[in-house]
């Protein structure tokens, strides 16, 4: 073996003495250490007094076979570490010889000792302890006050309780006095209905008997007046329609017992302007209505004579005169006799009829039987 190998290098020795097995090469799987030589290296200066610790070796032999396989110019100085043999022992007998109980230095059971807190914990503690009780003090002060404003406050509802039941009585006094006046009232106003209908029935009849009355005398009036007018009518020779609201006076007709319309004329009087002067007076009658048109109409016999002037609205208790002419049928009428030496006077006669409409519709017609002589020259 070469010198300064193994445990004869100081300064490997000096490195175990400082890092111990820490300089060593790790255990392999049998729990054996085994160094193989390296390279030297330059020596690193010491720091602090303590050795460089650079040269730890960090290789891994992990097994036997292994370190085996080395040889011995391979192993740095025979340095080998390991337990060689492993102890066998009979943990139950070794037990069983053990039979001292140490007791002095670690007691067998914790030694139990009052709960403990910092001082400063402590005293914000005890201060906010001695805050509470004042506050608790000031506290039952005000409930002290309170309860005895409590007290007080429960003697006047008491007596707010009798106060109401007394009013609660006179409430029910009063609903009971106000039934019994509703249901007087109640039947008042049926009474009082009853009576109000009574009188409106009355009023009722009485403006309808007055309505009555008036009407009665409106018609009355209008009647007595209808009576003047138709008596003035027929005074005047006039002729009154069944309605007894209009008349028709013939106007200078020639005076004959059979006809109410007789004329006399010439062949050269037919046709002429005013030739015939017959006309009828057409007097509205009525008090309450206007006659709204006037037609004369051609019945039978021979159309002899036609209306000139126009017929025109006749309003009530008046009267409008129309104008007759003679027809072109009468100027072409030969005479009797169709002899020279023989021809002489004709006459000619006819019916026509008035027919009046007033404005509510209604109508009224009046007849005529009218007569006309034509002399031959």
């Amino acid at each position: 073996m070469k010198k300064g190998s193994g445990l004869k290098n100081d300064k490997k020795v000096q490195n175990i003495l400082v890092s111990g097995s820490a300089v060593l090469p790790q255990k392999n799987s049998k729990g054996i250490r085994v160094a193989r030589k390296r390279k030297s290296l330059p020596t690193s200066p010491m720091v602090k007094g303590y050795p460089d610790l650079s040269d730890i070796p960090s290789d891994n032999y992990g097994n036997l076979s292994e370190a085996g396989s080395i040889t011995s110019n391979e192993v740095d100085g025979g340095i080998i570490s390991g337990k060689l043999v492993r102890a066998k022992y009979d943990n139950t007998e070794l037990k069983k010889s053990i039979d001292t109980t140490i007791f002095e230095l670690i007691p067998q059971r914790p030694v139990q000792l009052p709960d403990t807190v910092l001082r400063s914990v402590y005293n914000v503690v005890t201060q906010s302890v001695n805050d509470l009780t004042v506050e608790v003090q000031i506290l039952t002060t005000e409930v002290s006050t309170l309860n005895s404003e409590i007290q007080e406050l429960e003697i006047v509802s008491e007596s707010l309780k009798i106060v109401a039941d007394n009013e609660k009585l006179r409430a029910n006094i009063a609903a009971e006095q106000a039934r019994v006046a509703n249901e007087q009232v109640g039947q008042t106003t049926i009474d009082l209905s009853n009576a109000i209908q009574n009188s409106i029935n009355e009023s009722i009849q009485r403006v309808s008997l007055s309505a009555r009355n008036e009407a009665l005398l409106q018609e009355n009036t209008s009647l007595r007046e209808q009576l003047f007018g138709l008596a003035a009518a027929t005074a005047a020779g006039g002729t009154v329609g069944s309605s007894n609201k209009v008349a028709v006076i013939v106007k200078d007709s020639e005076v004959d017992g059979t006809y109410d319309i007789k004329a006399t004329t010439n062949v050269e009087g037919v046709g002429k302007p005013n030739a015939l002067g017959v006309s009828f007076d057409v007097q509205n009658i009525s008090t309450t209505q206007d006659i709204t048109s006037v037609e004369i109409k051609f019945v039978s016999g021979t159309d002899w004579f036609k209306r000139k002037t126009p017929a025109t609205p006749i309003p009530k208790e008046s009267t409008v005169n129309i104008k007759l002419d003679y027809t072109q049928t009468l100027k072409s009428a030969t005479p009797t006799s169709t002899k020279w030496w023989k021809k002489g006077a004709r006459d000619y006669t006819g019916k026509y009829e008035v027919n009046v409409t007033f404005d509510d519709g209604s109508t009224d017609t009046i007849q005529f039987n009218c007569k006309v002589r034509k002399n031959k020259g």
